[in-house]
């Protein structure tokens, strides 16, 4: 049986709990920070590599 669907947030309520996240997980503000770990994420292994 399917509930009422939850309100939609608002921008500010969105933003607060992406803020609330940030500090949670101790983000980074630093962009080169967020490269870095995205390269590692998007690059292949050594091994992979031809």
């Amino acid at each position: 049986m399917a509930g009422k669907a939850k309100p939609k947030l608002t921008d500010g309520e969105r933003h607060a709990r992406f803020k609330e996240m940030v500090r949670e997980v101790e983000a980074s503000e630093n962009t080169a920070d967020f490269d870095k770990a995205f390269w590692a994420l998007t690059t292949p292994p050594r091994s992979e590599l031809p």
